[in-house]
């Protein structure tokens, strides 16, 4: 019985083990690993409005959610900037599109306190405190977003928009939201994702209104009546789930209800070129508008 304990424990102390080194191993080829990232930025002439995904990418990949890109984006012409949004377990909001690999790809997770590493390779995506996660390195010297941060971009930029994308607990991301920007709400379109949160919205004074079609992913062809009576200003929609021709009536459908067409995410001519007209913008990592003459 004894050794049948002491060998338990021994093969679950090798497992973990394993589990840390292997663990260890991916962080450091993520940090390090940045040519595989890399984004190359297209300039396009096209009348539909680009929206930044993930606060815009940097040349260094996708997602980053950071201060910077939001002001580089702004300066290649770019008004419309979703940013990812995650609560934290000290109460507080990151901008930050997951806990796994967006998380390691850019922040250096070897800076962790020992016992964070520690119990990393048990739990791999545990959110961190945002105390935390702002004191860690992140790729290219950036710095992630906060709501704060967020009201000061917005107040400093009164032409642009923030499209919300809260990834967990959508109606108190968006009351946070709002006690957060005051007044600058009216430059938000509010991501929803359920009925009850429309309401929600307005109340909270957000300028637009957005139905996001991928929680619960209802089919195409039910939107325009379920979302008839709703006050909304806009659909997203994944542009991969659009199947043409069959989709074209149940798109113009909604826009002739008023609501604006947009899809995620988009990075290339091809595929924008052969999105409908009825779509009128495109979330995207890497396409911007014409470059400005020299």
């Amino acid at each position: 019985m004894t050794t049948a304990v002491f060998g338990l424990i021994f093969a679950s102390l090798a497992t973990y083990l394993i589990l840390f080194w292997q663990c260890r191993l991916a962080w450091k080829r993520a940090w390090q690993d940045a040519d595989s990232y890399r984004l190359d930025f297209e300039h396009i002439d096209t009348p539909r409005t680009l929206i930044a995904h993930a606060a815009g990418g940097s040349a260094l990949g996708s997602y980053p959610n950071a201060r910077q890109c939001l002001d580089q984006w702004y300066a290649w012409g770019v008004r419309h900037f979703e940013v990812d949004l995650q609560p934290t377990p000290d109460g507080s909001w990151v901008a930050l599109h997951d806990w796994g690999p967006t998380l390691r790809r850019w922040f250096d997770l070897r800076a962790l306190p020992w016992h964070k590493q520690l119990l990393r390779p048990l739990w791999p995506r545990v959110a961190l405190p945002g105390a935390l996660l702002r004191a860690l390195p992140m790729r290219g010297n950036l710095s992630v977003l906060t709501p704060d941060a967020l009201h000061e971009w917005l107040k400093a930029h009164p032409d642009a928009w923030l499209v919300s994308d809260i990834k967990a607990d959508n109606p108190n991301g968006l009351k946070m939201l709002a006690d957060t920007l005051g007044e600058r709400s009216r430059q938000v379109v509010a991501q929803v994702f359920t009925i009850a949160e429309i309401d929600l919205a307005h109340e909270l004074g957000f300028g637009r209104v957005a139905w996001a079609n991928y929680v619960p992913k209802w089919p195409l062809s039910s939107l325009p009546d379920r979302l008839a009576e709703q006050r909304l200003d806009l659909v997203v929609l994944d542009h991969r789930k659009i199947n043409l021709p069959d989709d074209r009536p149940h798109l113009k459908r909604l826009r002739d209800q008023g609501r604006e067409l947009w899809v995620f995410t988009v990075n290339d001519r091809q595929r924008l070129n052969a999105l409908p007209s009825t779509i009128s913008g495109v979330i995207t990592d890497r396409l911007l508008p014409p470059a400005a003459p020299d």
